[in-house]
């Protein structure tokens, strides 16, 4: 719950399935914006993700592909 004019900061990492990207920090804004929140800013806070679930996925060892992994703060505000 989030007061009026209250403000909530989630951060999520993106995810990359067969290549395909998934921006998670648009699908969350998406969502919140449903649901009675907006979206205040996104901000990328880190460009290259580790992790035990990526370590051996093809974006991690060089694989020839556009999708990026990265984290960002998706800062949310109750209107």
């Amino acid at each position: 719950m989030l007061k009026q004019d209250g403000r909530a900061v989630v951060v999520v990492g993106n995810s990359i399935l067969q290549g395909v990207e998934i921006p998670v920090d648009n699908i969350l804004s998406d969502l919140a914006g449903r649901h009675g929140l907006s979206t205040d800013n996104i901000h990328i806070i880190r460009h290259k993700r580790v992790g035990a679930s990526i370590v051996s996925s093809s974006v991690r060892q060089g694989a020839k592909t556009t999708a990026k992994l990265y984290e960002s703060a998706v800062v949310l505000r109750r209107t």
